[in-house]
Parts: C-alpha cells; structure tokens; sequence
C-alpha cells in the first residue's frame, strides 16, 4: 500500500520545525477538524510542489518541516522514547537528543510521503462530533483509502499544547502498530549498547541520509 498520508503529522512524529514567516497556525478548537484541515493544506502543498519534488526527493523534508511539523509535540514524543532513561540524561544531553530526534523523523516520515499519489489516495476523517468539549488528549481517527485496496487505519494521537495553545499530534498507529512505541523499543536498545551520546551520533547521521521511499503494510481484509 502506498503512503500514510499524513503519518507523518506526527507524525510522530517528524516533529517540529520551522514556521515559515507568512504562515498562521490553524487554532480549530475541534483535533478532528483541525487535522482534516491541516491534512487538506498539506496535500495542496505537496501537489504544488510535485515538479520541485520530482526533481529532488529531498524537497518533501520542507514540504514536511513546513505545513506539518507545527502541530506534532516533538519534546513529548521525544520524552516519551526516552522513557526511563530520560532521567540519566543532562539537561544537554536532553536538549540535543530532542533535536536530533525531530530531524531523524522528518527524514523517516518524509519517505512516506514519497509514495503519495495524489491522483490515487483519498483521506477519509472520523466524525468531529465524537470530540467531547473539554477534552485535553483525544484520537483521531482516519482512513487511508485507495480504490482496489483494503482502507489502512490511521489513529493519531493528540494532545493540547497549553503553551502554543493548539492541538498537536504526539503519534500515529497505523493498522493498530503504535510508531512511537517502534520507536522506543528501537532507540531504547541503541541506549543500551551506545549510551545516549552514542545514540544521539546516530540518529543525527541517519537523519542527514538521502530520504528514502517506504511503504506502508496493507490494510486490514
């Protein structure tokens, strides 16, 4: 199955980045709208820049850093794939793996992306009235669909950033797989062989790496 959308939104995921100048965050009070919203802008951007995208796989990484990544929580993903281990780290050391997380991510999610087809794909959202007012960590639900295929199912998970005052997304399960629980397992057992300085060399090499194409797993029969 080709491309998870807006996997990245997290994205997990990919998260953070820089906000070009002109642009204004959407502050829907509504994840559900939001994201539909978001996800919309997105995909426009991505088929606008198809021909700059063509030319150079590495564009998507802008187009990602750009539209998406104000609105995914990357310090508390970040803090959450430390997991215990964040209590062994300085404040340095917290500081540059947070960094170096949100640019490994963006180069993972970005090959997601690679595989969209806007010709092809469609985003189907969960209905925005299920959002009990009130609510400050919500999931959204949405599905990946192509004409042929089964639908993938695409749960993002969200929480409301007090200090940016908008809902952003901490991560995404994809058929019921948690990504950012992928995650953790992974760096977890690279802490322990490396330690989190060996950890932090090898995540900001991988993420200067070329993107790379990835698909997503065929969805549920």
């Amino acid at each position: 199955m080709k491309m998870w959308l807006v996997a990245a939104f997290a994205a997990v995921v990919g998260f953070g980045g820089i906000v070009p100048a002109q642009a204004e965050l959407i502050r829907d009070e509504n994840p559900y709208i939001l994201l539909e919203k978001l996800a919309n802008e997105t995909l426009e951007r991505i088929e606008q820049d198809r021909e700059l995208i063509d030319q150079d796989i590495n564009h998507i990484r802008l187009v990602i850093r750009e539209e998406m990544m104000p609105y995914v929580d990357y310090v508390y993903a970040a803090k959450r794939v430390l997991g215990r281990n964040l209590s062994e780290t300085t404040e340095e050391q917290r500081q540059e793996f947070y960094t170096v997380f949100r640019d490994y991510l963006i180069t993972t999610y970005a090959g997601a992306f690679t595989q969209y087809d806007e010709e092809k794909h469609i985003i189907e959202f969960g209905n925005a009235e299920r959002f009990e007012k009130g609510s400050r960590m919500v999931v959204v639900n949405t599905r990946l669909v192509e004409q042929g295929r089964p639908p993938i199912r695409l749960d993002f998970k969200m929480r409301f950033d007090t200090n940016d005052n908008v809902w952003k997304a901490y991560d995404l399960v994809v058929e019921g797989v948690s990504l950012l629980n992928s995650k953790q397992a992974e760096i977890s057992s690279v802490i322990r062989s490396s330690g989190i300085d060996g950890t932090i060399a090898l995540l900001r090499e991988k993420a200067q790496e070329t993107v790379q194409t990835r698909d997503l797993p065929e969805g549920a029969e």
